[in-house]
């Protein structure tokens, strides 16, 4: 028998489908009278993404994310979007690598390795190098479990944009800046985040990122670093160190201290910025042709899904209700 994907472009309000889209998300959760449902969160090959429920749930009904499922549904619309009322589910075995969302760039390593070699100082150079060398996960791992960069080389494609935002302040604002210190900070900043999350799952979390953070975690790993590195001298190890703890800004959005060189105030704002854009970039991507608005959680506010994507401006509608949400609490800051 002949299985398809679905391809959520072309869902119809009442229509029935049937075939194969990955469950990146699943939820049991529970109706007014108490009985069981389950919520999921789908994609297709295209990426686009839509909710589904199973209504009528069997005992011992459950699935493991991210993982195929072949599906009999009918479409409806909820809250001016279309979803999938489940019937039928089953576990499909398949590649799920065509599902899972990448990276915007395919040339990152070059970049990365370009900037490395851009830093004039020898002993920093050798130490971003071999950051990549002793972890290296840090080429593979996602930049976060929800916000922006939850993809394979997210953290990566972060770094080198960190770094490339950087550069340009570092130009802007020349005899006033490190570079060197500059970059070598902004491509390790989010080291401590390199194995954090599964590159096929990143809403799993490991338990370091709650016991530690990434922001301590990564001061150590810079700490391992500098052990083996003779030819950095004491005010740099500092300095680089001080990018690292500082550049979430303020203690309640998990700095270890708030930024108190200039090089560390412009890595704050540039892991902001690139946070921010690649983030809308992400709930972007992952709007369906047919939404005009889609809510952006990270800075939980609304964004205009551009014209060229064929959407049409539905009449005003607030934000969703967030108890219908795929997001959950393992992450409290966006960046």
């Amino acid at each position: 028998m002949q299985h398809y994907a679905l391809d959520f472009a072309t869902l119809v309000v009442g229509q029935v489908v049937e075939g194969i889209a990955l469950a990146f998300r699943v939820e049991r959760r529970h109706k007014k009278s108490g009985e069981p449902f389950l919520e999921f969160g789908l994609r297709d090959l295209e990426r686009r993404e839509v909710r589904a429920v199973k209504w009528d749930v069997v005992d011992g009904e459950e699935y493991s994310c991210p993982r195929l499922l072949y599906l009999t549904a009918t479409v409806r619309e909820y809250q001016g979007k279309r979803e999938l009322h489940v019937t039928e589910c089953a576990e499909h075995d398949g590649d799920i690598t065509p599902y899972l969302p990448g990276p915007y760039r395919d040339d990152n390593r070059a970049v990365f390795c370009a900037l490395a070699d851009s830093i004039r100082d020898p002993g920093l150079t050798a130490l971003v190098k071999r950051a990549v060398n002793t972890f290296p996960g840090f080429l593979t791992s996602p930049a976060s479990a929800k916000y922006h960069g939850a993809y394979r080389e997210g953290l990566l494609e972060h770094s080198v944009n960190v770094a490339r935002i950087s550069d340009t302040a570092a130009s802007l604002y020349n005899g006033a800046v490190d570079r060197d210190l500059l970059i070598a900070g902004a491509l390790l900043h989010d080291i401590g985040k390199v194995g954090l999350h599964p590159v096929d799952a990143p809403d799993q979390v490991h338990p370091d990122a709650r016991l530690l953070g990434h922001v301590v975690r990564g001061i150590r790993m810079v700490e391992q670093l500098l052990s083996t590195a003779d030819d950095i001298d004491e005010e740099r190890r500092a300095g680089l160190l001080h990018l690292i703890a500082s550049h979430h800004g303020q203690p309640e959005w998990g700095a270890a201290v708030r930024p108190a060189t200039i090089e560390a105030w412009i890595l704050h704002y540039a892991d902001q910025l690139d946070a921010s854009v690649t983030g809308a970039r992400d709930v972007l991507r992952a709007a369906s042709p047919n939404e005009a608005w889609v809510w952006f959680p990270m800075r939980e506010s609304r964004l205009r899904v551009p014209p060229t994507n064929g959407a049409s401006d539905p009449d005003g509608r607030d934000e969703p209700d967030t108890a219908l949400s795929y997001l959950d609490d393992s992450e409290d800051v966006p960046f």
